[in-house]
């Protein structure tokens, strides 16, 4: 099935992938505990952690490594079912997060 959307709505989803990365760089640079942090940056967080299949799985594994993520976190942190916001907004920060904080940003989440 194809969905079409319009260029509002395209925009939108553009503001709301970036809002959420925004809002997890932050987030990283304050150290907030993952618990703190609002429902939906930190389902997209931890969806970003998830390996995927192919080039996503690698994305997922580079990204942990830079934020020196060596666990994974407990269930209790996972979504139930990802909405589609959620999944671009992981593959938003898979992509751009390792660019927007320091090496080990994430370290302190192993705690």
């Amino acid at each position: 099935m194809i969905t079409t959307y319009n260029r509002q709505q395209i925009e939108q989803f553009l503001v709301q992938e970036q809002t959420v990365l925004q809002e997890c760089v932050n987030l990283l640079h304050r150290k907030i505990p993952l618990s703190d942090w609002p429902d939906n940056v930190r389902a997209a967080f931890l969806l970003a952690l998830q390996a995927g299949e192919g080039r996503e799985a690698y994305k997922a594994f580079s990204t942990a490594r830079h934020l020196r993520l060596h666990r994974r976190f407990p269930d209790q942190y996972l979504p139930g079912k990802p909405t589609p916001l959620q999944r671009r907004c992981a593959e938003r920060l898979r992509a751009n997060l390792s660019k927007l904080v320091k090496l080990g940003a994430g370290s302190y989440l192993e705690t």
